[in-house]
């Protein structure tokens, strides 16, 4: 019961630091705290984004769209980046550079998707569009604009809506 009630706890925790520009985690057992620094000009150092993510970035947007970006650091976890855009885009990005969610309400780029799901929705939702992906260790969440949510294994297969 501890376990769950720490987990819980922790999640909600972070919820909480996705305000942040920067976000250091210090393990609970060492300091119980955070430290943050929160950047208040409009002056974005694309230095600090993995060469991956400015690659993706430059594909599908203009870097003077960009309205701001969060690095978190989790220990264990390691650091992400959370890039947001002028036109409200978002994209999620793992320490390597690596997409790991994006959201974006005009719709996703096509090739975004994994070729088995383009098709899925092809086939299934064709009056309609994915809004948002996040790929997790072995599911990828789509958001249609229809707000119909889907679950698919790793590989692209459906596995079922989400409710």
């Amino acid at each position: 019961m501890r376990k769950i009630v720490l987990t819980i706890s922790f999640f909600g925790f972070l919820t909480l630091l996705a305000c942040k520009k920067e976000v250091q985690v210090t393990p609970a057992a060492a300091t119980d705290t955070i430290t943050s620094t929160a950047s208040s000009d409009k002056n974005v150092n694309l230095a600090d984004l993995p060469a991956a993510a400015l690659t993706l970035i430059n594909k599908y947007y203009k870097q003077d769209n960009i309205a701001s970006y969060e690095i978190k650091t989790i220990p264990i976890v390691g650091k992400s980046f959370e890039v947001k855009f002028n036109d409200g885009s978002e994209i999620g990005f793992q320490e390597n550079g690596d997409w790991h969610e994006w959201k974006d309400a005009k719709g996703l780029p096509a090739d975004v998707l994994p070729l088995a799901i383009k098709t899925y929705l092809t086939n299934n939702y064709s009056k309609t569009f994915a809004t948002s992906i996040e790929k997790e260790s072995k599911k990828i969440n789509i958001e249609l604009a229809s707000g119909v949510d889907l679950e698919f294994d790793q590989d692209g297969n459906f596995v079922r809506i989400d409710q």
